[in-house]
């Protein structure tokens, strides 16, 4: 199965895959590339990918200051985010309860290569859902507040989510997801986090984070279950990253890997996470590997989803949107909320989703 791209997805994919390629792209390329890049937040990660080819000196200077300044603001935003982890668990240093931390704070604490030069927007953690109530209070009573919502918006995570509302730190303004499972209460698929927290493991610092296998199924979880994939390249490109990373460092993990998305029936998620990270980053996933899942897509979806993903992966072109494009992503939002929710509740909230987007003022 061969992958059709327009010029400005190539080009980006290029950059990605073979970094030393920039050296030879002219400043025209270059401007989109950036463009791009910052879109789907990999403008860090290609900074890091050129230093670390000592590739810098190659490329146009005025590059090189926007590269730079990219791993700077990435370089301040980690700290701070490890900082606000350590403030946690200050905060809840008098309640024994386990904290498993997600998503890019924990790739840069499993020290995976792509959690080098990541912007963060919040900081996510995992805690067992018996322990939410008295998680929020602590955190509230040491400083932070609730990220102020509709009472719709607030119903919907205390009732439908597998995350209460963000807390905000009142001073720092830093921000806490707190979830309970990894998949939203109403979906299709529902996952047993105490099995997920049970299997944690502790990282070098102490912090305690999913196992590789869980790591990478809440990976493709997030693409393919939780999210409509719109510029979500770079999530893809974490797990192309863990699946690599994990496999070197254990010639069990794929057998590992199937089985336990066996256990939590993630098939599905995972044979598109396989699928799309060996078609676009030429992941060397071993030959018939999801097959061996008990639950796969069938193949209508399958050829469905060939059409609509890589045009929601990559980001629109900043000055021309492909009205394919916008279609294809707008089949992938409503596929991503009739998967997350019953049909009895998926059309109230759709009908109220799009009464605010034509509400005065909004």
């Amino acid at each position: 199965m061969k992958l059709s791209l327009s010029s400005h997805h190539q080009l980006l994919l290029d950059a990605l895959i073979n970094p030393s390629t920039l050296a030879q792209y002219t400043y025209a390329q270059w401007e989109l590339l950036l463009r791009l890049a910052r879109k789907v937040k990999l403008l860090g990660f290609l900074a890091v990918e050129l230093e670390r080819r000592k590739l810098l000196d190659t490329i146009p200077v005025r590059v090189v200051s926007q590269l730079r300044s990219s791993l700077i603001r990435a370089n301040k935003q980690q700290q701070l985010a490890f900082w606000e982890l350590d403030r946690i668990n200050w905060a809840l240093k008098s309640i024994r309860v386990p904290i498993i931390v997600l998503k890019g704070v924990a790739y840069q604490l499993a020290k995976l290569p792509t959690a080098e030069g990541r912007f963060f927007v919040d900081l996510d953690i995992l805690v067992p859902k018996d322990d939410l109530d008295q998680v929020e209070k602590a955190l509230l009573k040491e400083g932070w507040k609730n990220r102020e919502i509709s009472a719709y918006d607030e119903h919907y995570y205390r009732a439908w989510s597998h995350e209460i509302p963000a807390l905000v730190h009142q001073e720092r303004e830093t921000e806490i997801d707190i979830h309970h499972t990894i998949s939203p209460i109403t979906s299709k698929i529902k996952i047993d986090s105490r099995l997920l927290i049970d299997a944690a493991i502790a990282s070098q610092s102490g912090h305690k984070i999913l196992n590789p296998t869980d790591m990478a199924l809440h990976c493709v979880v997030n693409l393919f279950q939780n999210n409509d994939l719109v510029d979500n390249l770079r999530d893809l490109l974490d797990l192309h990253d863990q699946l690599q990373y994990f496999a070197s460092h254990d010639s069990a993990f794929w057998n590992k890997l199937i089985e336990r998305a066996n256990q939590l029936r993630l098939g599905h998620s995972l044979y598109y996470g396989m699928q799309y990270s060996r078609l676009i980053f030429q992941t060397a996933i071993p030959e018939n590997t999801e097959q061996r899942l008990i639950q796969k897509p069938s193949v209508v979806s399958q050829l469905i989803m060939r059409q609509l993903v890589p045009l929601a992966l990559f980001p629109l072109h900043p000055d021309k949107a492909s009205k394919r494009a916008k279609f294809a992503r707008f089949l992938l939002y409503l596929r991503s909320h009739w998967i997350r929710m019953p049909f009895y509740l998926l059309i109230p909230h759709l009908l109220y989703k799009t009464m605010l987007r034509f509400k005065p003022g909004k």
